[in-house]
């Protein structure tokens, strides 16, 4: 390799000899000096399922649980003190809370996420994710995605219209979820529109731009759905627990239910999980 003397005598001689020229002329640095240039990013399936691996976490209700909750209920329901404490969790573990769109980005392109990505993702739109769950975020300086069911909205209980515009007005992400949460293997004929496609278009009109990521009620995914999700503009969808399809990893990314647990035990989940 030349030393910085050498190019600097090289540099004098080639623009000393190069007429109308010289003043133009660089020298470019030996090969062995240049950085390395970025091998092209893979994006069949493939390697997108391999980059499919950023935690991926669901939030239901966030309110205390009463003792007329069952059973089946208290996993879906977190209160404030206990959502406070995990994010605190996932903040001194070093965490970034990122997008839904970077994360899609990230699969499909292999766009960079900061280190230690995670995805908090809420479900229904019940309003204590607005009133309660939305200062938390704040406050931790957390990005989230909400996922909404559009039936429910402005009923007593859920969010209103506003709420959504809101929210997507402090920087969250506004997901579809279906009209009223019915499973999508069980769509056929006009289900599509009325579970799809008129749900979607209009929380784009609710937040004045596109809608681009879905959620499965109860998790539950089919592959019939793909071509309806594409069709409606939808470029990635979340289930549950259920493994990737790796043919398919867009919309089959995987989330895990985050219950009324301590923030340590959130750590650990996440580790196992992802």
């Amino acid at each position: 390799m030349r030393s910085a003397a050498a190019l600097a005598a090289l540099a004098i001689l080639v623009t000393g000899c190069g007429g109308s020229h010289g003043s133009g002329n660089t020298i470019e640095a030996p090969a062995s000096d240049r950085a390395p240039a970025r091998a092209p990013v893979r994006t069949d399936a493939a390697a997108m399922a391999a980059r499919a691996n950023v935690p991926v976490l669901c939030w239901h209700q966030i309110r205390a649980i009463t003792g007329s909750d069952g059973a089946q209920a208290r996993p879906y329901i977190v209160g404030p003190r206990s959502l406070a404490a995990q994010l605190d969790a996932l903040q001194r573990a070093g965490y970034h809370a990122v997008s839904a769109d970077a994360v899609v980005a990230h699969v499909a392109r292999g766009a960079r996420l900061p280190p230690k990505p995670v995805l908090l993702t809420f479900d229904d739109a019940s309003k204590g994710q607005v009133s309660r769950a939305l200062p938390l975020l704040r406050a931790h300086r957390f990005t989230a995605t909400f996922f909404v069911m559009t039936v429910v909205l402005g009923k007593p209980g859920w969010m209103t219209r506003a709420d959504v515009r809101a929210l997507d007005r402090a920087g969250m992400t506004i997901g579809a979820h279906t009209w009223d949460h019915h499973p999508v293997p069980q769509y056929s004929g006009a289900d599509w529109a009325k579970q799809i496609d008129a749900p979607t278009r209009e929380l784009e009109q609710i937040v004045g731009h596109r809608v681009g990521v879905f959620a499965y009620p109860f998790g539950l995914w089919s592959a019939s759905a793909f071509p309806h999700l594409r069709a409606a503009r939808l470029g990635a969808a979340f289930q549950l627990a259920d493994k990737l399809d790796r043919q398919h990893p867009l919309y089959t990314l995987r989330r895990i239910i985050v219950p009324q647990e301590s923030g340590a035990a959130l750590l650990r989940q996440v580790r196992e999980d992802f």
